[in-house]
C-alpha cells in the first residue's frame, strides 16, 4: 500500500471514529433523558367540536360600506372596524359567547417596539375595533382587559432579563400605539385597562402570578403539567386571542401560537427559555434546547388549554413571511405580505387551519394544529369547517417558509403501529432478511400478531431506541396506512441514521444500507419520487439499528421546484393506524352514498344528543357489518354484523360504546362494509 492510499485509509478511519463518538454521545443523551418520546394514541382526549364557522373578510368585500383594494397600504381605521364587525357577524357573532358584565381579556401578539401595520405585532386598530364592539353588548358595563406578556422587558424588569435582551418599553407597548387606547375619545366611557401578563407591580411582579395545572396533565413533559399564569387570564370570563398572521419557527404563528405570551417572562426569563436568577433558573420553557426532542408545540397546546380560548380574531392586514419579526429596509418591510383581511371564528384550531391554508401551507404539517385537535381543543378537519365570507382559494398567497426551522420538512407521520425488535446480530445483511413472513404484503391490525397498539411520537423523529428501551443490533417494523385523494406522483422525504427500507403497497420505494447523520433541524437525508394511488395505501418502514441513535422520519409531500416553499404534505393525504382512522378530504356530505350492491344514508338527526338512526339499502342478500369509530379509528360500537336480506334496514345508535358506556361529545364515523367494499357517514354527538 502506497503512502497516499494509506493516508486515505487513516483519514477515513478517523472520520468513522469521530462519527461513532458523536453518535454514541447523542444516543447516551437519549438513554439518560427523563422525558419519553412517545405516548399511546389512546391516551389522547380526541373529541372535537361539531361543524364550525370561520369567516374571511377582505377589505374589497362588496358588503362593506367603503371597500378598498387588498393591497392598499393606506387602509384606515373605519375600514378595519367594518371588516372586524362583518367577520364576527359571519362567524356567528358574540352574543352567545359574551354576556353583559363579563370580564373579557383580549390577547394581542406584541413582540418588539414596532409600529402597528408592520406585520410583526397585532395592529392596534383591530384591537380598538374589538373593544368598541364588545362594549356595545352592554355599554359601560363591560370590563375589557388588553393583556400580553411581551418577550421584551420594561425598565423595572431588567433584573429578569438575559444577556440577549435589552430594555425596550418606556410605557407598556407604547411604540405600538396601545397606550393611546386609554385616552382615545372614541373609546370614552369604556371600562378598559392594559395588563402586563409578565407581572405588573414593579415592586413585586410575581404577586400577580399563579401556578396552575394543565387540564388533562399537559403535553410538554418538561413542564410537569404546570405553568405560572397571570391572574388576569384566570379571572377572565371570556378569553379572545387576537394574533397577527405570520410565519415562525413552529411553521406558523396565529391563534394558537399566540398563547406563548401567557408564560410570564419574570418567571421564565427574557428570553422565555432562559429562566431567571431570582428563581435559580428553575422555570423556563424548554422549546428546542433538549434536541432531538422538541417541546415548543406542546407548550403552545398546554397554554391554549389553560387559556380556554372562546374566540379568535386574526389580524391578516399586514402579515410576515419567512420569520416572526419585520426585516426593515429603506423601502419598507422586506418580508411583509399585505392581505387586508380579517379571519374570525370560535374554534381556534379551525381558525389556524384556515389561516395556514391562506399562507399556502398544509395544516397537517403544523404540529400544534394537529396536536391541539388530538387534545380536544377544536377541529382540523376541512369537512367540518364552514368557511364564510371570502373563499380560501381566491384570498391565499404562498408565503415563503422559514427554511432554517423544522417547519421546512412539514410534519412527518407521528402515529405508527410497531413490531419487533428482532435480534439482527449474526444475520447477514439484516435489512434484507425477512424477520416477518411476506413483509411486503403486510396489512396488519393494531394489537394483533405482535403489532403494538397505535403509538404517537412527540416529534418527527420516530424514536425507536426510546420506545424499545435502548435495544442493540436489532430490526424493527413500523406500519401506517395512508389515504391519498388521487393517483399522483409525490415526494418521499426520508431521514435516518442507519439502514432503512420503505415499502408502499408492497413495492420497495426506498432503500438505504449505510450510516449517516440525521440533522436535528431538517429531519431529512433524502427526497425520492414515488407513485401513490387514490384511496387507502400501505406504508411499511423496516429499520436497522447497529451503532447509535435509532430513529427515522418520513413525510409524503407535493413536488415543488421552489426550495423555500417545498415540503408541504400532499393535500388531503392522511396517515392512520387503520383504514377506519383516516378522515380524508371529501366533497360535502350527500344524502346517500352508493357502493357496489348497497346504499348508506346519512344518519338522522345529525348532530344529535341522545340517539341517531342509520339506514342502508341492499340490492341483494348480503353479509354486512356496520361499526362506529371515533376520530382516532378506535372501534366504539358494532351496530350490525350478519347477513341481511335485500331491502332497506335501519338501526339506532344511542351514543354508547360496546360496554354501554356513554361516549364523549365529538365526531364519529359509521362504516358499512360488505363484499370488500365500504362506505362511511359522519355523526356528531353533542351533549
Amino acid at each position: 500500500m502506497n503512502r497516499k492510499t494509506m493516508n486515505k485509509v487513516i483519514i477515513s478511519g478517523l472520520a468513522l471514529i469521530c462519527w461513532l463518538y458523536w453518535d454514541f454521545s447523542q444516543a447516551g443523551k437519549q438513554e439518560t433523558a427523563f422525558f419519553r418520546s412517545h405516548k399511546m394514541l389512546a391516551d389522547f382526549d380526541a373529541t372535537t367540536a361539531a361543524t364550525t364557522k370561520v369567516s374571511i373578510v377582505r377589505s374589497d368585500d362588496a358588503a362593506l360600506a367603503h371597500p378598498v383594494a387588498i393591497d392598499d397600504a393606506t387602509i384606515g381605521y373605519s375600514e378595519i372596524e367594518a371588516m372586524v364587525r362583518r367577520a364576527i357577524d359571519l362567524a356567528g357573532g358574540f352574543d352567545w359567547v359574551i354576556k353583559p358584565g363579563n370580564r373579557v381579556l383580549l390577547k394581542p401578539n406584541i413582540v418588539d417596539p414596532e409600529p402597528s401595520g408592520c406585520g410583526e405585532i397585532t395592529d392596534v386598530r383591530v384591537v380598538k375595533a374589538l373593544i368598541k364592539i364588545i362594549d356595545e353588548i352592554s355599554p359601560g358595563n363591560m370590563e375589557i382587559v388588553v393583556g400580553e406578556g411581551s418577550p421584551r422587558p420594561m425598565d423595572y424588569e431588567m433584573p429578569y432579563q438575559s444577556k440577549f435582551s435589552s430594555p425596550c418599553w418606556v410605557k407598556l407597548w407604547d411604540v405600538s400605539g396601545y397606550q393611546d387606547l386609554l385616552t382615545d375619545p372614541y373609546l370614552a366611557g369604556i371600562n378598559l385597562r392594559l395588563s402586563n401578563l409578565n407581572g405588573s407591580p414593579p415592586e413585586n411582579p410575581w404577586q400577580d402570578l399563579v401556578e396552575v395545572d394543565v387540564p388533562g396533565g399537559g403535553q410538554a413533559l418538561p413542564q410537569g403539567g404546570k405553568y405560572y399564569i397571570h391572574q388576569d387570564v384566570l379571572n377572565a370570563d371570556v378569553y379572545i386571542t387576537v394574533p397577527v398572521m405570520k410565519i415562525h419557527d413552529p411553521g406558523v404563528t396565529v391563534a394558537l401560537k399566540n398563547q406563548i405570551g401567557l408564560a410570564p417572562s419574570t418567571m421564565y426569563g427574557y428570553s422565555k427559555t432562559a429562566g431567571v436568577p431570582q428563581d435559580s433558573y428553575r422555570h423556563r420553557l424548554i422549546h428546542t434546547s433538549d434536541a432531538p426532542k422538541y417541546w415548543t408545540d406542546k407548550e403552545i397546546v398546554d397554554l391554549c388549554n389553560i387559556a380556554q380560548i372562546r374566540y379568535a380574531v386574526v389580524d391578516a392586514i399586514a402579515c410576515l413571511e419567512t420569520q416572526k419579526t419585520a426585516i426593515w429596509r429603506s423601502n419598507g418591510v422586506a418580508n411583509l405580505v399585505r392581505l387586508n383581511t380579517i379571519v374570525a371564528g370560535a374554534d381556534p384550531v379551525a381558525v389556524d387551519h384556515v389561516c395556514t391554508r391562506l399562507m399556502g401551507m398544509n395544516p397537517d404539517d403544523i404540529e400544534h394544529i394537529t396536536l391541539a385537535e388530538l387534545a380536544g381543543l377544536g377541529t382540523n378537519d376541512p369537512d367540518l369547517i364552514h368557511v364564510t365570507g371570502a373563499d380560501i382559494e381566491s384570498t391565499k398567497r404562498r408565503f415563503l417558509k422559514n427554511t432554517a426551522s423544522t417547519a421546512a420538512f412539514g410534519q412527518g407521520n407521528r402515529i405508527w403501529i410497531l413490531n419487533g425488535p428482532y435480534p439482527a446480530e449474526g444475520t447477514d445483511n439484516p435489512i434484507d432478511h425477512g424477520f416477518i413472513a411476506d413483509e411486503s404484503g403486510l396489512s396488519p391490525e393494531a394489537g394483533v400478531d405482535n403489532w403494538s397498539e397505535p403509538v404517537y411520537f412527540n416529534d418527527d423523529r420516530i424514536d425507536l431506541r426510546d420506545y424499545f428501551d435502548n435495544p442493540g443490533q436489532v430490526v424493527t417494523y413500523a406500519f401506517s396506512y395512508f389515504y391519498a385523494p388521487a393517483d399522483q406522483q409525490a415526494e418521499l422525504w426520508i431521514g435516518s441514521d442507519e439502514a432503512l427500507k420503505i415499502f408502499i403497497n408492497g413495492e420497495i420505494a426506498y432503500e438505504y444500507n449505510g450510516t449517516r447523520t440525521l440533522q436535528n433541524t431538517q429531519f431529512t437525508n433524502d427526497v425520492v419520487n414515488v407513485q401513490i394511488k387514490a384511496g387507502i395505501n400501505r406504508l411499511l418502514v423496516k429499520s436497522l439499528q447497529k451503532y447509535g441513535r435509532y430513529d427515522f422520519c418520513i413525510n409524503i409531500c407535493e413536488p415543488d421546484p421552489n426550495p423555500v416553499m417545498d415540503g408541504n404534505r400532499v393535500w388531503g393525504l392522511k396517515f392512520g393506524p387503520s383504514p377506519e382512522s383516516i378522515t380524508h378530504v371529501a366533497q360535502p356530505s350527500r344524502n346517500v352514498t352508493q357502493v357496489n350492491n348497497f346504499l348508506l344514508f346519512d344518519s338522522y338527526p345529525n348532530p344529535f344528543n341522545h340517539e341517531t338512526t342509520l339506514s342502508w339499502s341492499l340490492s341483494r342478500d348480503s353479509r354486512i357489518t356496520l361499526v362506529v369509530y371515533d376520530i382516532l379509528g378506535r372501534r366504539i360500537n358494532v351496530l350490525a354484523d350478519g347477513r341481511f336480506p335485500k331491502g332497506e334496514h335501519r338501526v339506532t345508535w344511542n351514543g354508547c360504546d360496546d360496554s354501554g358506556n356513554v361516549v364523549a361529545s365529538g365526531v364519529y364515523t359509521g362504516i358499512l362494509s360488505s363484499d370488500g367494499h365500504r362506505v362511511r357517514t359522519r355523526m356528531i354527538l353533542m351533549k
